[in-house]
């Protein structure tokens, strides 16, 4: 896995294992090479502009009747990763379908529960326990102010932020992350699919209107927000956040395929800190969109 300013070695060095590691050429930084002519970026919500370690407890603390509830509401979301609904009816009338069977009632019932108790309850956690990571609130209150409108570069990335659970806008705000209209929300309710589908990935970058291979998506996730990015056709830069169940993947190696049919294609990925991440794009505006090259 490539690091934000780390540096290049040699094509194919070799490793105790006896595979081989394939890394940039020496001629390019992988700074350079993550951020060559990104004209748009896409931010995950939940783990990336906050640590959302011990979320599900805290939810679950907020009203101990429903630990069942939102324990079935994980396990029912994990079976619907990467599934397209193409309406936003679509994908909630399964969800709440399935909710329904594993909680023993109507569909109706899961749904007035989902957005009239459980959401608000997420946003109230979010509010009372979370806070957004260094650098995320003054980013969005510089987009606004008077001199990021002066300073910013002609270049500057379009800004969106896509998450898999609705009330997007209501969850930044509970975060103390003020809502800039230059930055785009996404959410279910917007395409009726869950991450890693690529459609979703594909229609904010027609919104954008530029190409996917234009686009950078940041993320803590390689299984959804990664699979999502490289689905799409997009760059991929996964949050290192310390939580190694996020490390499935390492994208630089060749791993030996048991079965080759099964063998897919490798997941084009780097890594970064939000220091890291947050000290480049300082150093992006200081330098007009030139930084890395």
């Amino acid at each position: 896995m490539r690091t934000i300013g780390g540096a290049a070695g040699s094509d194919s060095p070799e490793v105790p294992d006896g595979t081989n590691v394939r890394t940039p050429p020496v001629s390019e930084s992988t700074e350079a090479k993550v951020f060559h002519n990104i004209r748009g970026v896409i931010f995950d919500f939940d783990g990336t502009l906050y640590d959302n370690a011990w979320f599900g407890l805290y939810l679950v603390l907020a009203y101990l009747p429903d630990v069942l509830r939102i324990w079935r509401e994980r396990l029912v979301r994990r079976c619907f990763e990467g599934r397209d609904f193409s309406t936003p009816e679509k994908y909630y009338r399964a969800f709440f379908g399935i909710m329904g069977k594993a909680n023993r009632r109507p569909p109706n019932v899961m749904r007035n529960w989902y957005f009239r108790h459980y959401m608000p309850r997420m946003i109230r956690v979010l509010k009372k326990c979370y806070a957004p990571r260094p650098g995320v609130k003054e980013l969005f209150e510089w987009l606004d102010s008077p001199a990021g409108v002066r300073n910013l570069p002609d270049d500057f990335p379009i800004l969106a932020i896509y998450s898999d659970y609705p009330f997007l806008k209501e969850r930044m705000e509970a975060l103390g992350a003020p809502v800039s209209p230059k930055v785009r929300l996404y959410g279910p309710e917007s395409f009726g699919a869950q991450k890693p589908a690529p459609r979703p990935f594909w229609c904010i970058a027609q919104n954008m209107g530029i190409r996917p291979e234009e686009i950078l998506v940041i993320g803590d996730r390689d299984d959804t927000d990664g699979y999502g990015a490289y689905n799409a056709g997009m760059r991929f830069l996964c949050l290192k956040t310390g939580r190694r169940r996020y490390f499935k993947l390492d994208p630089y190696r060749n791993y030996p395929q048991p079965d080759e049919q099964q063998a897919g294609h490798m997941l084009p990925m780097y890594s970064a800190t939000w220091d890291e991440l947050g000290n480049f794009y300082r150093k992006y505006c200081r330098s007009g969109g030139q930084a890395g090259g």
